[in-house]
């Protein structure tokens, strides 16, 4: 990886460029807007909770890379928390860099550093370049179901 890309769990000034990479996902075409307002707010109240953690690559001053990481608590088998990824997102002109292995190395760490030993994410079943990534660095793939509300 890039000796000049900081992985590292997101902090408030990041979050004003986060927007713009999630744009960048969709090509630049997307219809989605964020409210910037509410997202400051949504990460200040989630940031409290120790389940709730933000993970940002960092090119400089430039976000690159984005991941959202929520600690569930098993009450039943081992109890033993889980990690639940969300929204992974390296910039394009990024990719294949190492940094999405990277984050991910950032995230094992972290959830080892917690007694996590299981880490659940998803994907759209069409994303063929994220399926074969997960699938590199080591990701079992299984299959999920969804329902919009």
């Amino acid at each position: 990886m890039n000796k000049n890309i900081e992985i590292r769990f997101t902090k408030e000034t990041d979050l004003d460029q986060l927007p713009w990479l999630y744009r960048q996902y969709h090509n630049g075409d997307t219809k989605i807007e964020t409210n910037v307002d509410g997202m400051i707010e949504k990460y200040r109240q989630l940031s409290k909770n120790p389940d709730y953690r933000f993970i940002s690559a960092m090119h400089g001053d430039k976000l690159v890379g984005f991941c959202s990481v929520v600690v569930n608590h098993d009450i039943v088998e081992q109890q033993k928390p889980i990690i639940m990824l969300w929204n992974l997102r390296v910039h394009p002109n990024y990719r294949n860099k190492g940094i999405g292995k990277s984050i991910m190395d950032f995230i094992e760490k972290f959830g080892k550093s917690i007694n996590v030993d299981f880490i659940f994410l998803g994907c759209d079943s069409d994303n063929q370049s994220a399926r074969h990534f997960y699938n590199k660095i080591g990701y079992s793939e299984d299959y999920g179901f969804y329902k919009y509300l």
